[in-house]
């Protein structure tokens, strides 16, 4: 397994973790070369991950926002 992947892999569990917490259910991962997507297959809020040598990112709205389902809940 090459650096970069193994960034990717680890870049994806860190994603995948902070998305948990924010009750989103990820589907499976679409992993290109130097990118994985996901989204939330209750509300559809993505998170994408990129490999680099100088700077790794993670990003998507559900890193920062709540699921949807669960906002219904609490209303």
């Amino acid at each position: 397994m090459s650096g970069l992947s193994q960034q990717l892999e680890v870049l994806q569990r860190i994603a995948a973790f902070s998305a948990q917490l924010r009750s989103h259910q990820l589907a499976p991962w679409e992993i290109r070369d130097y990118s994985a997507r996901t989204i939330c297959s209750t509300c559809g809020r993505e998170v994408t991950v990129y490999t680099s040598l100088l700077q790794p990112d993670i990003g998507g709205d559900a890193l920062s926002e709540d699921c949807g389902e669960t906002a219904v809940e609490a209303a």
